[in-house]
């Protein structure tokens, strides 16, 4: 079985678009859901695909990678969200001690998902500003294609189960940032 594992660090500026502000002192759980629309930018380091032996592996060359979240949050502490991200990498051998060899020209990595997510907001202080712990769960794909940006082109397309730990840090109404630590298996 091929085990494939991605990670990545996100650090986001969300712009939310709340239904009905929540007031500093209120309880989390109240107000009406929400849709709200989160580009962000990161870097991806990508696990091991497979090990020749004498500490040859085959993996992907990491990177910056640039995506989008949309969400509808039905509470503050539920979202149901679909992620859709971009990162321009190759395959390439890693040898013990050694610069990476690439063994393919540039591919198009895209990553497209949706997930449950899991919100714990709170008060950070006296201002209203907000401290929220994150946890995501979900599936989708990655798809390789030799054609770098070009989503719709011929190319391999794996599924995958992913998980993801951050915080969401709240500085106004409608303006705050992520970062978040994703796994793609």
């Amino acid at each position: 079985m091929r085990k494939f594992l991605v990670a990545t660090c996100m650090a986001a500026a969300a712009f939310a678009a709340p239904v009905q502000a929540q007031m500093p002192g209120e309880p989390v759980t109240s107000g009406s859901g929400s849709f709200y629309l989160s580009p962000y930018a990161g870097y991806i380091w990508y696990g091991d695909l497979f090990d020749f032996g004498n500490d040859v592996e085959f993996t992907n060359d990491d990177g910056f990678l640039w995506g989008v979240q949309a969400g509808f949050s039905f509470s503050p502490n539920f979202s149901l969200i679909g992620n859709f991200a971009y990162n321009k990498s190759n395959f390439e051998l890693e040898n013990p001690g050694g610069t990476p060899t690439a063994s393919s020209g540039d591919l198009g990595v895209f990553m497209y998902d949706a997930n449950l997510q899991f919100r714990l907001p709170f008060i950070a202080n006296t201002v209203g500003s907000w401290i929220a712990p994150v946890g995501q769960v979900g599936g989708g794909a990655i798809k390789y294609t030799p054609d770098t940006d070009g989503f719709t082109s011929d190319g391999e397309t794996n599924v995958a189960f992913n998980f993801g730990i951050g915080g969401d840090f709240q500085f106004a109404e409608r303006i705050g940032m992520r970062i978040l630590l994703k796994d793609y298996i």
